[in-house]
């Protein structure tokens, strides 16, 4: 054999002699899966041995195993022999996670694409984002996440996440789940992967996981007093909202409020708008007793000064205030709660702004007496009509009376300042290119509301009149030509002139709607949805709902405005109005099933909206008509109907 052939050979031996663990790490790898447990806890157990080699061999073992050994690596993290615990830690941080997985959909894969690279901050996000999707590939990511996530605190909010996206699975759901949460989260000794198997217990044993939830809640809040590293306030709050929620499934009020009892000795140090996502959630939850005791727990520590009922930030922010009124209402402590209500009216006299947003969160909350008192405090503050604040919150004061079938009162509402924009740039010359297209917008909905009181009493020729004048001002608002539309069906010369503005409306927005849905589907092509709605996304939305809109309530397409509704709510998931678009999209088809199914999917993000509430009642009814199913929900009432005037004459 020549020698140069020998050399090769000798040189190749050499090489795969120097090699060999080398290149043996992906077969050693990709066989990983079958390492004993065993195997892996003795290596864990030589971490720590006297023998410097030792340490060093079994950690390079250790580290080829990667993510097989994670689970028991985990573990040791928290050894007494602080050698083992260091360099498990270590070894924990150095396993590179493929957070992407082919079985996953595009849209999870995005959100999890690069994710061990993110800060907790985005990692968190992309927890909040996957746990909107519900679908099962989410769940199977938000397991991952659990399992795998070297923060204790977000693998516990993944596990919540996945828990609380499923609480209301369905027979079908609940098999896949079991399977999913079983593969994924295997034997992991974590805390997050241990409730996912509580919830996966709940499915079909609840009563069971209850007991198995309040073990971990009593953990969970003695390890945020003792060492709030390990957990956070919002992983506290999220497990009580679990179980509480679970409880009130089972009809067990009050061990509910029991639960809801545990969160105040850990809000001592909650900001204001912590204290106002826990009473509201206290509310919603049936709890109006536990908003007393929180209130009354935080007063303590800061005595009430000027006269307020109350001390703490309950008696220096408005909204908590308004939120221990509604508490007392609720309660028919009456009086009280006026009297909370009126302290709440009287604070920062000067911040017409503050009076404004606490009215709009009064009226979603259905508060409608307190909401219009503070409407009336920002528009009385004011002589002159036309002034910015004054005029805002008289349009939102008429849009809250219309919404609740008072179109009368929203007219009244309006009619000053009407008066004063007219007297102003003169009634015959309503397309001034000076006026603002908000003033002509409110200018036409005004108009809208005189005309709808009108056609109720069944003057249709001042109704015609004044819509004509709402035409006038703003030939584009969707709700004055509804209106006009129906109107029409006792005119015809009345219909052919609404139907030219209508056919006009739809052919300004139907070219936008087609050319944005084109756009929409190249960017999800492109996986650029995302940078398509926060460029053009909310203007893009809006002009599909407003399409959808006036087609459905009139005539044209209904097919496309489907189309347009569902693009809208696609860009902007869980809007309400939104979803009551869609629901009369599907009316307008006479499919009383889909409509009712989205119309209590609206009545759940707007539940104290009197036009959604009247829709959802007579699409439900339709189904009734028709032998169709349908899932119902049960609509709040409005803690109004605890005033005695209301048990009086019924009206809100």
């Amino acid at each position: 054999m020549p020698w140069n052939v020998r050399l090769g050979f000798l040189v190749a031996a050499v090489c795969c002699w120097m090699l060999g663990p080398w290149s043996g790490t992906t077969a050693y790898a990709q066989s990983a899966s079958a390492t004993a447990p065993e195997k892996i806890q003795a290596l864990i157990t030589q971490l720590g041995d006297r023998n410097f080699t030792v340490r060093e061999r079994a950690q390079s073992d250790l580290a080829r195993m990667g993510i097989t050994a994670f689970d028991q690596l985990f573990g040791a993290m928290r050894d007494p022999d602080l050698e083992i615990a260091r360099r498990a830690q270590y070894l924990i941080r150095s396993v590179e996670i493929e957070w992407t997985r082919p079985e996953f959909s595009d849209e999870v894969n995005a959100y999890l694409n690069r994710y061990g690279n993110l800060n907790v901050d985005n990692r968190r996000s992309r927890i909040g984002e996957l746990s909107r999707l519900h679908t099962m590939d989410a769940l199977s990511a938000l397991c991952r996440i659990s399992r795998y996530d070297v923060s204790e605190v977000l693998s516990k909010e993944a596990a919540l996440a996945a828990a609380i996206q499923f609480q209301g699975a369905s027979a079908e759901e609940k098999t896949q789940i079991t399977e999913i949460i079983s593969d994924r989260i295997g034997d992991s000794p974590r805390v997050g992967p241990s409730w996912l198997k509580i919830f996966r217990t709940s499915l079909n044993q609840p009563a069971e996981a209850i007991a198995l939830w309040e073990d971990q809640i009593t953990e969970e809040i003695d390890l945020f007093t003792t060492r709030p590293a390990l957990t956070s306030q919002q992983v506290v709050l999220d497990l009580v909202r679990w179980e509480v929620d679970q409880l009130r499934q089972q009809g067990k009020q009050e061990e509910a409020l029991a639960a809801m009892e545990d969160v105040i000795r850990i809000s001592a140090k909650f900001s204001e708008s912590e204290l106002l996502d826990l009473t509201t959630w206290f509310l919603d939850r049936k709890g109006p007793s536990v908003v007393g005791q929180l209130a009354e727990y935080h007063a303590k520590k800061a005595p009430a000064v000027n006269d307020m009922p109350i001390g703490g930030p309950f008696g220096e922010n408005a909204s908590l205030l308004y939120l221990l009124a509604e508490s007392e209402l609720v309660q028919d402590n009456i009086e009280k709660a006026e009297a909370y209500a009126k302290a709440a009216l009287e604070l920062e006299p000067d911040s017409y702004d503050s009076h404004y947003l606490t009215a709009q969160a009064l009226s979603d909350r259905g508060t409608f007496r307190w909401s219009r008192n503070e409407y009336r405090y920002v528009i009385d503050s004011f002589d002159d009509p036309m002034e910015r604040e004054s005029m805002l919150a008289r349009m939102q004061l008429a849009e809250l009376e219309n919404d609740l079938g008072y179109s009368d009162k929203a007219a009244e509402v309006m009619w000053p300042w009407v008066e004063a924009v007219e007297k102003l740039y003169g009634p015959n010359n309503p397309l001034n290119a000076d006026r603002e297209e908000a003033i002509s917008r409110f200018l036409a909905r005004s108009y809208l509301f005189r005309a709808t009181a009108a056609e109720k009493r069944g003057d249709l020729a001042a109704a015609k009149k004044d819509l004509d004048k709402a035409i006038k001002y703003y030939e584009d608002e969707a709700d004055v030509l509804i209106a006009s539309y129906r109107v029409g069906q006792q005119d015809d010369m009345w219909k052919a002139k609404a139907k030219e503005h209508i056919d006009h409306t739809i052919d300004f927005y139907k070219p936008f709607v087609e050319k944005f849905q084109k756009q929409y589907e190249i960017f999800k092509q492109n996986s650029r949805g995302d940078d398509f709605m926060g460029t053009q996304g909310s203007q893009m939305a809006n002009y599909c709902n407003q399409y959808a809109w006036l087609v459905c309530n009139t005539y044209g397409d209904f097919d496309h405005a489907i189309e347009s509704s569902e693009l809208s709510l696609e860009m902007v998931p869980g809007n309400g109005a939104y979803l009551d678009t869609l629901a009369h999209c599907h009316a307008a088809k006479k499919d009383w099933g889909a409509a009712a199914k989205y119309q209590r999917m609206a009545a759940m993000q707007i539940p104290h909206s009197g036009m959604i509430r009247k829709k959802y009642q007579e699409f439900t009814k339709k189904c009734e008509e028709n032998n169709i199913e349908f899932e119902t929900i049960e609509l709040p009432p409005s803690p109004d109907t605890h005033f005695p005037e209301y048990k009086k004459d019924g009206k809100l």
